[in-house]
């Protein structure tokens, strides 16, 4: 029998195994697109720390936000929590003194990622507030559409998060209200580089300026607060600066098309104070 010929059994058996190793491979692409979990997750995106698949959440439908904490996996305290965000944001006539916030942003690249849910800025070491004397350093930025905080009642165009982190891993985040105007605003180089696919990461080529990021008065209401998103973990310093910076309508209109809604419903408020404080540079 002439040793280079093959029974169609082996012909058959040789097939199969070179369709497993083509579906493989192309698994592999499609899992390499999506983003690397954060430090401390689980090494698979589709678990949560203990190991077990991670709950989906959404802003809307099923699984919306006010089915959160039905969801599982260490959701419960966005039901069941008593110092939620966001909030309606009026002031109260308590006479406590506000904490003193300061803030030293560098200008620096950042990488842009689509996660399904926002678009994210995570930036390099380096930036950060002080609350009280205390710092926190800057982690990530990201966008809700409309605004999550509302004040008397009125939200904005769009909402801006800088969530920044102290030695012992408590949340302090500065939000920005962002209010559609007309013509060039801050955000354009930023919107340029928008990642329009989830799971898509964009390097920034140039350095960002975060300080044009923020209003130039720097007064803002003042709670104790949660994660807007899952699970909703409290203990969260939050100021929402009062004055508004401004988004283009073509801007609005980009990131809309991408996460046609992206906002929690404002909470409770409970016996929570709402404090002022004083411009800071």
């Amino acid at each position: 029998m002439n040793p280079s010929a093959r029974s169609p059994r082996r012909a058959t058996l040789l097939a199969v195994v070179l369709a497993s190793t083509i579906t493989l491979g192309a698994c592999s692409a499609v899992d390499g697109d999506k983003p690397k979990p954060p430090a401390g997750a689980s090494a698979k995106p589709d678990q949560d720390k203990s190991g077990k698949p991670a709950a989906h959440w959404s802003y809307e439908g099923a699984e919306g936000p006010d089915k959160w904490g039905d969801l599982g996996h260490g959701f419960g305290t966005c039901t069941t929590g008593r110092e939620q965000s966001p909030i309606d944001l009026t002031p109260g006539t308590a006479q406590k003194k506000p904490a003193a916030i300061t803030v030293d942003y560098k200008p620096a690249p950042v990488k842009l990622e689509n996660n399904g849910h926002t678009i994210q800025a995570n930036v390099p070491a380096g930036s950060r507030i002080t609350v009280d004397g205390a710092p926190y350093e800057l982690q990530q930025f990201h966008f809700h559409l409309p605004s999550e905080h509302t004040v008397q009642g009125k939200g904005t165009t769009m909402e801006l998060h800088f969530v920044h982190k102290n030695a012992q891993g408590r949340l302090a985040v500065l939000g920005v209200l962002m209010e559609e105007k007309p013509g060039t605003s801050a955000f354009a180089a930023l919107w340029k580089s928008l990642p329009d696919r989830e799971g898509r990461t964009v390097q920034t080529a140039q350095a960002v300026d975060l300080n044009k990021l923020l209003p130039a008065q720097r007064a803002g209401y003042q709670y104790a607060g949660s994660l807007t998103t899952p699970p909703c973990s409290e203990g969260v310093k939050w100021t929402v600066l009062k004055e508004t910076v401004a988004v283009s309508p073509d801007e609005a209109a980009a990131y809309r098309k991408l996460f046609p809604k992206s906002n929690r419903p404002v909470q409770p408020q409970h016996d929570r104070e709402v404090l002022v404080s004083d411009p800071q540079s």
